[in-house]
C-alpha cells in the first residue's frame, strides 16, 4: 500500500491558500499610495509565498510603515478599510 500523494501548491506553500493570498493582497492594497522608500520592497515581499507567521510579521511592518508615513490613526484606518474581515 502506497502512502505517497501528489503535493499541490496549497500543501507545498501555505500562502497558496486563497485566504493567505487575500490577506497579502489586502496588506498590499493598504500600501497602494504610500511613497515611503520601503513601500515597494514591502509590497514585493507580500507577493511571495508566505506562511501565517510571515504574514503576521509583514502586517506589523505594514502598520509601522503606514504609521511613519501617515500617522497611527490613519494607519489603522487604512488596514481596516483594505479588508476588515481579512486582516484580523
Amino acid at each position: 500500500m502506497s502512502y505517497l500523494f501528489e503535493a499541490t501548491d496549497e500543501t507545498r506553500h501555505p500562502a497558496a491558500r486563497p485566504d493567505m493570498r487575500d490577506r497579502a493582497a489586502a496588506l498590499s492594497q493598504a500600501l497602494a499610495d504610500c511613497c515611503h522608500p520601503r513601500a515597494a520592497r514591502l509590497q514585493a515581499r507580500l507577493t511571495g509565498h508566505l506562511d501565517a507567521d510571515q504574514l503576521a510579521l509583514l502586517r506589523g511592518e505594514v502598520l509601522n510603515l503606514l504609521a511613519l508615513s501617515f500617522g497611527a490613526a490613519e494607519a489603522q484606518r487604512r488596514l481596516q478599510d483594505a479588508a476588515p474581515h481579512k486582516l484580523q
